[in-house]
This record gives C-alpha cells, sequence and structure tokens, in this order.
C-alpha cells in the first residue's frame, strides 16, 4: 500500500467516525453500521499487508461485503442502483482487460519524444525508430551485467557454484522498493531447497537478478564484478551509447543523503536534478560501498521517495538506445560469445521458455529482459524459431503517465507476440512508423 492508499483507507475510517463525536449520533444502527464498516477497511489492510491480496481486489471485495451487509441493499432502489453500477463496471472492465496489440503501435506513433522501438529480423534491420535515442533503462541494464557475470565465469575469475551468503545480500536490499522481487525471489530459493546454512549458490544470485528482477542481487553483482569491468564490456561489445553503470539501489539514498534541514521537497527536487551524472554516479557508488560495510544500516530504512523524487531517479537511471541492445541481443542470439559464456547467459535470460512450457512449441530460443519504473516500461528481447528464422526487438519507453504505464504494461505481451509470430503485423508496424 502506498501513501495514497493509507489515506484513503484512514479516511474512510475518520469520516465513518466523525458523526460519534455528536452524542445523539451513537445510535445502535449507526454504531453496528460504523463496526461493519471499520471491520471491512481493517480487514482489506490486513489482507494486502499480511498476505499479499491484490490492493485493488481488496478494496473491490470490501466495496462488495459493505453493499452486501447494508440491509438498504435489498430495496428495490437500491438494487436497481447497484445492478447499474455492477453492469457498468463489468463492461468497462471487460473492455479494459482486453488486450490490444494496437495500443502500443499508437503509443509509439503519438509518442515519438519519448518512445524507441528496435527489430531486426535474420539480420536486416526492419524498425529502427527513434532507435538512436539515449533513454533511461530501468532493469533491462541487468542484461549487460548478466553478460560480464558469464563472461567473467567463463574466463574462469568466478565459480557459478561458488557460495553467497543471504547476510551479503540483505545489505543491498531497501524495504519495499523492488516490488516485492526480492522476497519472491529468497521465497522461490526456500521452497525449491536452495538455501544452505543461509547460504544460495552465486549463480542463483545472478538468476534472481534476470528473471525475479531483484535490485539486491544486481547490485551485489556489480560489486562483485566491478563497475569498470562492466563499462568496458560495453565498450567490447561496440554499444557506443551506452552511459556508464551504477548501482541502483544506493542510488535510492541519494535524496535523503543530501537534504538538509532547511531543505523542502520543492528545493530538494531542484538540487537534485541539477546534479552533474558524474557526481550522482560517484555519489551512487559510495554509498553502495557504505551498505555492503554496514556504515548505512539499510535493515532501518525503508523506501519512501514522494513521486517527484521518484521521477528524478527514474530519469537518471543508467541509459542507452535501442540500438545498443539491439546489438547486443545479437551478440546473443548468433553464438559470438564464448561457448560456456553463451550457455551461461542463455540460462540466465531464457526464463520465459520455463515460465510457458508453448513456448517451446514456437521457439528454440527465447530469451528478455524488461525494465520498468512508474514511468518506464522496457523490453528487450530474441527468439528463434524452429526453422532458424531470428528475431530481436527492442522497446523502450519513458514519461508515461499513471494511465499509460497501465495500458502499456496490460498490452505489450499482444504486442510482442504479434510481432514475434505475424509478418503482417510486423510489416505494417514497420510502415506506419516510418511515415512518422
Amino acid at each position: 500500500m502506498n501513501i495514497f492508499a493509507w489515506i484513503g483507507m484512514l479516511g474512510i475510517v475518520f469520516f465513518t467516525l466523525l458523526p460519534f463525536v455528536k452524542k445523539k449520533n451513537r445510535t445502535k444502527k449507526a454504531t453496528r453500521v460504523a463496526i461493519g464498516t471499520v471491520a471491512i477497511i481493517l480487514g482489506i489492510i490486513i489482507a494486502v499487508l499480511i498476505f499479499d491480496v491484490n490492493y485493488l481486489l481488496a478494496v473491490i471485495v470490501g466495496f462488495a461485503l459493505m453493499i452486501v451487509f447494508d440491509k438498504k441493499t435489498y430495496m428495490k432502489k437500491r438494487l436497481i442502483i447497484y445492478g447499474s453500477i455492477i453492469l457498468i463496471f463489468g463492461i468497462a472492465g471487460f473492455a479494459l482487460s482486453r488486450e490490444n496489440p494496437e495500443y502500443v503501435l499508437n503509443h509509439l506513433k503519438d509518442n515519438p519524444q519519448t518512445t524507441s522501438l528496435y527489430l531486426v529480423e535474420n539480420g536486416v534491420e526492419l524498425i529502427t525508430y527513434q532507435s538512436d535515442v539515449v533513454r533511461p533503462l530501468a532493469s533491462t541494464v541487468k542484461m549487460l551485467i548478466a553478460a560480464e557475470y558469464a563472461m567473467q565465469i567463463d574466463a574462469g575469475l568466478l565459480n557459478k557454484d561458488s557460495s553467497v551468503p543471504l547476510a551479503d545480500l540483505s545489505r543491498y536490499y531497501l524495504k519495499n522498493s523492488d516490488g516485492g522481487a526480492h522476497k519472491e525471489w529468497l521465497k522461490s530459493m526456500h521452497s525449491e531447497g536452495k538455501v544452505e546454512n543461509n547460504n544460495v549458490k552465486l549463480h542463483d544470485v545472478a538468476k534472481g537478478m534476470a528473471t525475479y528482477s531483484s535490485n539486491a542481487n544486481t547490485d551485489y553483482l556489480i560489486d562483485l564484478l566491478g563497475i569498470s569491468a562492466i563499462n568496458k564490456r560495453a565498450k567490447d561489445f561496440g554499444l557506443t551509447q551506452h552511459e556508464a553503470v551504477y548501482p541502483i539501489v544506493s542510488a535510492l539514498l541519494i535524496p535523503e543523503h543530501i537534504k538538509s534541514e532547511s531543505m523542502n521537497g520543492k528545493q530538494l527536487v531542484k538540487k537534485l536534478k541539477a546534479m552533474p551524472m558524474e557526481e550522482y554516479r560517484t555519489l551512487a557508488e559510495e554509498l553502495s560501498e557504505q551498505m555492503q560495510e554496514e556504515t548505512i544500516k539499510v535493515e532501518d530504512l525503508t523506501f519512501d521517495l514522494s513521486m517527484k523524487l521518484q521521477k528524478v531517479w527514474s530519469d537518471k537511471l543508467i541509459g542507452a538506445s535501442a540500438n545498443d541492445y539491439g546489438k547486443l541481443l545479437a551478440i546473443i542470439s548468433n553464438d559470438e560469445l564464448p561457448p560456456a559464456a553463451s550457455e551461461i547467459l542463455r540460462d540466465l535470460l531464457e526464463w520465459p521458455m520455463e515460465l510457458n512450457e508453448r513456448n517451446h512449441e514456437r521457439f528454440t530460443h527465447l530469451g528478455a529482459k524488461g525494465g520498468s519504473t512508474v514511468f518506464i516500461m522496457n523490453d528487450a528481447m530474441y527468439a528463434e524459431s524452429h526453422a532458424g528464422d531470428k528475431i530481436e526487438i527492442v522497446l523502450l519507453t519513458d514519461d508515461l503517465s499513471f494511465w499509460q504505464g497501465i495500458q502499456i504494461r496490460k498490452n505489450l505481451s499482444s504486442f510482442e507476440s504479434e510481432m514475434l509470430g505475424s509478418e503482417e503485423f510486423r510489416l505494417k508496424v514497420q510502415k506506419e512508423l516510418s511515415e512518422m
């Protein structure tokens, strides 16, 4: 639950109990209704915080319970009103739940300043829409980090079966900052019996970064691999527009680190925006080192940045162009890495083949790494059919509104499925974007 959800829930409780300030309103009937309402609100909070129920689903169920337990509901007039509301919401919900690949295409056409699309089929560039523009990568950068990890394993610099204490990873974990990714990875490690004496294998840490998108695992690997090595690898791969890598989690601590007692939120945002990227990266590295050394006790902290501060953080994330990640995808898909490194990297990135058995019917290989913030939705993927046909796709979007973010997330899968499976749709997208 974010701050707005808390305000909403507590607001309902407040206005439910407010009439009881006057003694005349403290009737048995009013008290019974108030107790029921407060109980439902508490139930929603408990369901979300303790049982990880989706907030929106919990609110809908709570609203339905309020209607069911209200005796007035069963009056003819109320039945008509509530029936109409349910019908309207049902129709709207059905319309909104339908996946529409055209939405992503239309968003690309309507927002050339904030979107990029790159598509290569069998080595031939079909779409290079704004693909030379550097945009924030979010977690898509983890594909490069995974590649450097694979290369260092291949070179014998690291052992993928070496043990990593969970305590070492927790030093990089900032509560509530990754959408539950790190917790989900830990849960899977325990359920699969892969935690021994509170240690996991290094390769499982890398898989937690690639499959679950754990930021804690990412920053651990950035420190282990070395920032300079990762940046050099980007150059060796020919990623000419790739910005320098820096730790992701520690950057979230920068606002609090530079804030003075006299500084208000607006001034803090202004100072962060004005901070040169070199200074910003250096500070993120210094804070990450303090997290590793436990000078900063990250377990005592909780992610709680305002949307304006999150926007600055999102804008300053490591950037690259769609062209860059198209090159990286081609290197992987065309097996241009040493055989052992290629096998390791495919194992990290081809989680979609494990996630959905039906993908085996369509592809020999299917690998991907997405990346998102409240304002970003990116994806980089490669695919190879059983006939040997190959496709690489990179989609980058930035400056998404709340509604645009919902729609892109809902329709991205169908858009990519059409791009991978329909030559007619690929040619349509190529034609319409080339006319922009």
